[in-house]
């Protein structure tokens, strides 16, 4: 039971930390821009965190926290203009959480493995977008893809999983590996130095708000594990306690039968006296008639 109990605690504060997997984990640098997508077009409710609502949608009636900030698109997505600071966090649709955004500040940009991390090229050539990747500074120069003025993309290196996505406004690196760990250029311009971390690196760096959900997490599971073990300690007091009654039930009996037996012993007792003096006096008696008329 101690063994069930234990592992079962264990499970319960795993699947409160495990992080759901639907969820897109989104960084991109300060003053771009991102679109989230949401599957309900005509009734929708976007927040910033779970109490703040950002966007509203009941069907053709669209009110905006910010509209300066945030836009709806017609299919129901989240249009999030001139990325800040403080629009990093969770983004739920309809109570459903669906984004965690980081905004990166700079242009050397540590990202944690299996995020997806938007490029922006800031160059004033119009004609074409070439990425290139460095893995070093020392290292040779690899080209990605180039975005011609007609939107044609050229990929110019191996990307079988399509993680590689080149479009007018930025390249999006989707599920980071650490491999992609490099200098990225743009038409030969230095846009951005990425560092991939590991989960390991990314739990020892976490933010105090992990800490603490971790801690009341870890404290919920105690409670319970208490709940439990205070519940089977009254489950024991209860049946040793109907242990004990079910044994004083079956030992009554036998001694009001021994009670009754003495009693009866004890009423006896002066007959059975009386009858045994009776018996001697009467062979006291036969033996001296004998004796008379022996003689």
């Amino acid at each position: 039971m101690r063994n069930l109990i234990l592992t079962w605690t264990f499970l319960f504060i795993l699947h409160l930390t495990k992080e759901d997997t639907s969820v897109q984990k989104l960084s991109a640098p300060e003053k771009h821009f991102l679109v989230l997508m949401c599957s309900d077009a005509s009734h929708v409710d976007w927040s910033h965190g779970l109490e703040r609502v950002i966007a509203s949608r009941r069907g053709k009636q669209v009110s905006y926290l910010d509209q300066s900030k945030h836009q709806l698109l017609e299919d129901g997505h989240l249009s999030i203009k001139d990325l800040q600071e403080s629009d990093a966090g969770e983004y739920y649709c309809n109570r459903q959480l669906v984004a965690d955004i980081t905004v990166l500040k700079g242009h050397n940009f540590t990202v944690p493995e299996g995020t997806t991390v938007y490029l922006p090229c800031k160059t004033s050539d119009k004609m074409k977008q070439r990425w290139a990747f460095k893995r070093t500074l020392q290292s040779r120069k690899e080209f990605i893809s180039t975005l011609y003025k007609n939107s044609t993309v050229k990929k110019e290196r191996a990307d079988p999983t399509l993680r590689f996505t080149h479009t007018i406004d930025h390249l999006t690196i989707s599920n980071l590996q650490l491999q992609d760990s490099g200098l990225y250029l743009c038409n030969n311009r230095e846009m951005a130095f990425l560092t991939v971390t590991t989960e390991s690196t990314e739990i020892e760096n976490s933010s105090p708000d992990i800490n603490k959900y971790l801690t009341v997490a870890v404290l919920l599971a105690l409670c319970i594990l208490v709940m439990v073990c205070v519940g089977l300690l009254f489950v024991t007091i209860d049946w040793k306690s109907r242990r004990r009654r079910n044994i004083r039930k079956e030992t009554e009996p036998a001694d009001i039968a021994s009670g009754l037996q003495l009693q009866r012993m004890s009423n006896e007792g002066p007959w059975m006296l009386d009858t045994h003096e009776d018996a001697v006096s009467f062979f006291l008696h036969q033996s001296t008639a004998k004796d008379a008329c022996s003689i």
